[in-house]
């Protein structure tokens, strides 16, 4: 299989850290995943990018960066993550948890999240319940 990989071109990077022809991919603390998935308009699931999505993710980009947090965190845009019904969308990870209708003025609270290594309790939305 390797060889059969090498022939291709193709590198194993398993178990195999930063060489200098590859020099990995820069590691942050925290990562906001922003939905801005686009539906057509009238879609039942509604639509993240119509919800605000794509200008949370320019605000987020840049109060990681004003606030001098842009090395420990970054804000990424997604597709679809499922929550379009709940207006805008951003998941922030590794605490693994989803803030959901999320506004421009919610953005603050966001950046303090990631400042403090915390949570914006407020605007999680909880997991599905497994009660019928």
């Amino acid at each position: 299989m390797a060889r059969e990989k090498r022939q291709r071109g193709v590198r194993d990077l398993t178990n195999q850290g930063p060489s200098e022809d590859c020099p990995g991919v820069p590691h942050r603390k925290r990562y906001l995943f922003v939905c801005t998935n686009r539906r057509d308009e009238g879609h039942p699931k509604g639509s993240c990018a119509a919800s605000g999505g794509e200008e949370l993710l320019k605000l987020l980009k840049a109060g990681l960066l004003k606030r001098g947090l842009s090395h420990e965190a970054r804000a990424c845009g997604s597709t679809c993550l499922d929550l379009c019904e709940i207006g805008a969308t951003v998941m922030q990870e590794p605490e693994h948890v989803a803030y959901g209708n999320v506004k421009p003025e919610d953005v603050p609270d966001i950046l303090e999240a990631i400042a403090t290594g915390s949570v914006a309790a407020r605007l999680v939305v909880p997991p599905p319940s497994d009660d019928p």
